[in-house]
């Protein structure tokens, strides 16, 4: 009886000191609402693990200059036009023919040709 009665004071006085709290789950990715301050950590270390790389097209200096002039060419087409600087004429940017043709009412057509397909396009751009 002596050894329960012990038994059961320490039970009693050990449990007192033994205290337990929720467990609280808190995320670490800051997209999920963890601390915002992981977030280049854990981005550098996806970049580091990333074993993709973009496939190399293989294209030359001379063919990514060409695509960069038609599409100069082709930017400053469209914004005269847009600006109202009609710009009548003919005009070949290797892929495709271009001509601008001005109506009499004000408004402007714009004939889009691809010089392999043949395809045509036509744009008509009422008056402003």
């Amino acid at each position: 009886m002596k050894k329960l009665f012990i038994t059961t004071l320490a039970l009693l006085l050990f449990s007192t000191l033994v205290s337990a709290t929720e467990i609280v789950y808190q995320p670490i990715n800051p997209s999920f609402g963890g601390n915002p301050m992981n977030g280049n950590f854990l981005l550098q270390k996806a970049q580091n693990q990333n074993a993709h790389t973009a496939p190399n097209e293989g294209r030359s200096f001379v063919d990514r200059f060409r695509d960069a002039l038609e599409r100069n060419i082709i930017n400053s087409l469209t914004r005269r036009i847009a600006d109202g600087e009609i710009v009548e004429g003919l005009y070949d940017t290797g892929e495709y023919t271009v001509e601008v043709i001005g109506q009499p009412d004000g408004s402007v057509l714009v004939y889009i040709t691809h010089n392999e397909t043949g395809e045509q396009t036509v744009i008509t751009m009422p008056a402003i």
